[in-house]
């Protein structure tokens, strides 16, 4: 697959599928801990985690175009952090902070 030679090819419309796919990773996230905890449906929580998953999956997007993937990989990675949620913002957060514990400062 090629790789992503200019990265201010990315347009509006592939910035809103890669939102588009971490939201729905978050949505994903959601249902699979749902299942797992036997826990009911909250439409606030829901909302919630596909808010961090949204926010974590743009920057994932965003740390993929600049490590010159190529676009499909790009929406993978954004799903996968979307999923990932609160851990991939962690992740990010301790990669690049160069802090090991996010409550650090």
């Amino acid at each position: 697959m090629k790789r992503m030679q200019d990265k201010e090819s990315m347009t509006w419309l592939s910035w809103a599928i890669v939102a588009g796919i971490a939201c729905w990773g978050g949505l994903v996230r959601y249902v699979i801990d749902l299942k797992q905890s036997k826990a009911t449906w909250s439409w606030v929580n829901a909302i919630l985690q596909v808010v961090v998953s949204g926010f974590t999956g743009v920057i994932g997007g965003l740390v993929s175009v600049e490590s010159s993937l190529s676009l499909h990989m790009v929406f993978a990675v954004a799903g996968i952090s979307g999923s990932m949620g609160s851990v991939a913002l962690t992740f990010f957060w301790e990669r690049f902070a160069g802090v090991k514990d996010a409550n650090q400062r």
